[in-house]
């Protein structure tokens, strides 16, 4: 009977930790007590490099995300190193796997399967289970080699796209399966009904009959709210703003400014959210980075996706966005002039803006992650 998990992690992004989070809390709802659920950001706790490393990943998705184009390639070569064993940091994972005797590893990062699954085997046995799950929607420039450890037990992938080119990296085919809707337990709870959306956003001080748009960011504040805020002026008579800023005082700070010097705009403004799930519900669209978790969120609540990409595309960006231009599920923002055309035609909720829900609505597929988890588990 499998009684202790550990599932390896690490904040590159928030993604990563949010399905980790998520991991635990079904397990919890599922099993209640009888399993134990360590989560453990094992790249910036077990040595200075790896926190180094994660800062400066972190660093550049804020500021400048095109650098990725060169860092991706350095961690890339870096973690492929962990071929056999971990090397950096390994000492800390190996006194982990002995004071907390794991039955199953879960992998939910890209930089935690090569070396991680070996040394847990060496140590531990052939019964402990090694399991990966990989959040990227497609393959090619952008999905990280280290995804793929042919010696897991179990690969999962977001989507068949995602599978197959694990696949094409060397992972046994009939050590692959598919599940798409890794969200945590409070998606799944009753949405918010049409009648209750009136209410929700009254309560925000918004008008339910105009266009709403919802400026997300990841946990770390990567975002360019002031720019896409100028761009949305000019529609104000049919457009409203839902804004939260992460964890960066400073841009909450500027776009409070902001709001209260044109009030002509309608604007709610959050800092680090909760309600990002109630939110993605009540607007029309969301504009976003091309991070997977939020993504499946939008997608789940079928809420029209804009990708930001001022500053440049991410590598790990481009396998999650491409999956949705390729299906012509979303519409990419290059310059601030880009959002101002495509909002003008949206928010008249015409044949454009039909549109495009629809294809979205064709990438939505109805599953319960309790089926996930005891796929993990092995039953």
């Amino acid at each position: 009977m499998m009684s202790r998990i550990l599932v390896l992690t690490s904040s590159t992004g928030s993604g990563h930790d949010m399905r980790a989070l998520a991991f635990a809390q079904w397990v919890k709802v599922i099993h209640g007590d009888s399993i134990t659920v360590h989560i453990e950001q094992v790249i910036e706790n077990s040595s200075w490099l790896g926190r180094f490393g994660v800062w400066v990943y972190n660093t550049i998705h804020k500021l400048f995300p095109a650098l990725h184009n060169i860092y991706f390639f350095i961690v890339e070569l870096f973690i492929f190193t962990h071929s056999g064993k971990v090397s950096f940091g390994g000492k800390y994972y190996r006194k982990l796997l002995h004071d907390f005797q794991p039955d199953l590893i879960l992998s939910v990062h890209d930089s935690t399967n090569r070396g991680y699954f070996e040394d847990a085997k060496r140590m531990l046995g052939d019964s402990v289970r090694c399991v990966t799950y990989c959040g990227e929607f497609s393959g090619g420039y952008g999905f990280s080699r280290n995804w793929v450890n042919p010696s897991a037990d179990l690969f999962i992938a977001r989507t068949s796209q995602c599978r197959d080119y694990a696949q094409f990296l060397g992972m046994a085919p009939e050590r692959t399966r598919v599940f798409h809707k890794f969200l945590p337990p409070d998606c799944f709870e009753p949405m918010i009904q049409a009648a209750e959306k009136q209410e929700y956003l009254k309560q925000l001080g918004l008008d339910s009959s105009k266009f709403i748009i919802f400026l997300a960011t990841g946990g770390y504040g990567a975002n360019h709210h002031l720019l896409y805020l100028d761009a949305l002026l000019p529609l104000a008579d049919h457009v409203q703003v839902i804004v939260i800023c992460g964890r960066n005082e400073t841009v909450l700070e500027k776009v409070d400014q902001w709001s209260s010097q044109h009030p002509q705009l309608a604007t709610y403004v959050e800092g680090y959210s909760n309600r990002v799930t109630d939110f993605l519900q009540v607007s029309n669209a969301v504009i976003t980075r091309g991070g997977a978790n939020t993504t499946m969120e939008a997608l789940h609540f079928d809420c029209p996706l804009l990708y930001d990409s001022i500053g440049g595309l991410m590598p790990q960006e481009r396998c999650t966005v491409n999956y949705f231009l390729d299906n012509g599920a979303a519409c990419l923002i290059k310059r601030p002039e880009n959002l101002t055309h495509i909002v003008s035609e949206w928010c008249r909720f015409g044949q454009e803006y039909k549109s495009i829900c629809s294809r979205l609505d064709a990438l939505h597929y109805a599953e319960d992650p309790r089926q996930l988890i005891e796929m993990i588990l092995g039953r």
